[in-house]
């Protein structure tokens, strides 16, 4: 992995000339200009299981794929585990023990939620860019005043907007001897003070910043706990029941399927949900080359019959 440095030594940092910024990105001026300007000619929107897409078109998304790489290379803070290579719902979830109380809350339609004012302050104040280029960079990483839900950069950008609350409920943990850890909307902490009070204080905050949070659970410490899609048991991080039974049905489904296009499908589905297992509990590492080379059987067996 690239070696990381300071938010200030970021090509993103004080930059204060537009024709700077679009070198930076690879374009000339008037084409960053003319997309920035574009609105919602950028974007396709679409409805898909229930939620509502708004994904860049191909130029733009070039372009903020370029910025997530400049905005990756930042350290990030301990607590943030989300938007940055490196950083996961498993290590996220690692971040607390079984053993100790623990409550999660999430902040409603977080993207949505997140506003161009506060994505244009967060390149103004923390990256202390100028007002133009702010502009321009909100321009093109917002779409109708808020972060698109399909956006390469929004997951990276949520958090820069609200840097300063999140750094606040950080300190707020670390003041009461709770563990908080992020992964996107998603707000886990643990230790003897992460109770139902705790949460009331984390909702008072979030509130402040102009966003509302729900979801909130609170666990004993002899409870299992599922954080971020990751059980914490006494014998460490495993798959939630719901997921391994998932990969159980996969499995079957997969070896039971006769129609080569299918077995081809559903092998895709189950290499993912194999290689997702794996990361959590290592014991599944060596299925993924089982289930790979089962796979490109199937893919074989599909041109043969083509």
């Amino acid at each position: 992995m690239r070696k990381r440095y300071p938010l200030n030594q970021s090509p993103l940092y004080h930059l204060h000339r537009r024709k700077a910024l679009a070198e930076l990105l690879g374009l000339s001026l008037r084409e960053v200009e003319a997309l920035a300007n574009a609105g919602m000619a950028n974007y396709q929107c679409f409805e898909r299981d229930e939620r509502w897409i708004e994904w860049p078109r191909r130029r733009l998304q070039a372009i903020q794929r370029r910025l997530v790489r400049l905005l990756d290379r930042i350290e990030p803070p301990a607590y943030m585990h989300s938007g940055f290579r490196g950083r996961s719902y498993v290590t996220n979830a690692r971040e607390h023990e079984w053993g100790i109380r623990l409550a999660k809350i999430d902040v409603r339609k977080f993207f949505p939620s997140t506003s161009a004012r506060y994505v244009f302050r967060c390149f103004l104040a923390t990256f202390e860019c100028s007002d133009d280029v702010a502009a321009v960079l909100t321009k093109l990483t917002t779409i109708s005043g808020h972060l698109p839900t399909g956006g390469s950069t929004s997951t990276i950008l949520s958090f820069y907007a609200y840097k300063r609350m999140f750094d606040e409920l950080a300190d707020l943990s670390a003041s009461r001897g709770v563990v908080m850890s992020c992964l996107v909307d998603d707000m886990t902490f643990s230790g003897e003070a992460a109770t139902s009070r705790f949460l009331y204080e984390v909702r008072l905050i979030a509130g402040q910043y102009g966003l509302k949070v729900h979801k909130r659970h609170c666990f004993e410490p002899g409870q299992v706990k599922v954080v971020t899609g990751v059980a914490l048991t006494p014998q460490g991080v495993r798959l939630p029941n719901q997921r391994r039974k998932n990969l159980q049905d996969a499995t079957s489904a997969f070896a039971a399927e006769q129609d080569p296009w299918l077995k081809v499908k559903k092998g895709e589905q189950l290499l993912g949900r194999v290689t997702e297992a794996a990361q959590i509990e290592p014991r599944f590492r060596p299925y993924i080359s089982v289930v790979a080379r089962q796979l490109k059987e199937a893919r074989r067996a599909l041109t043969a019959r083509s």
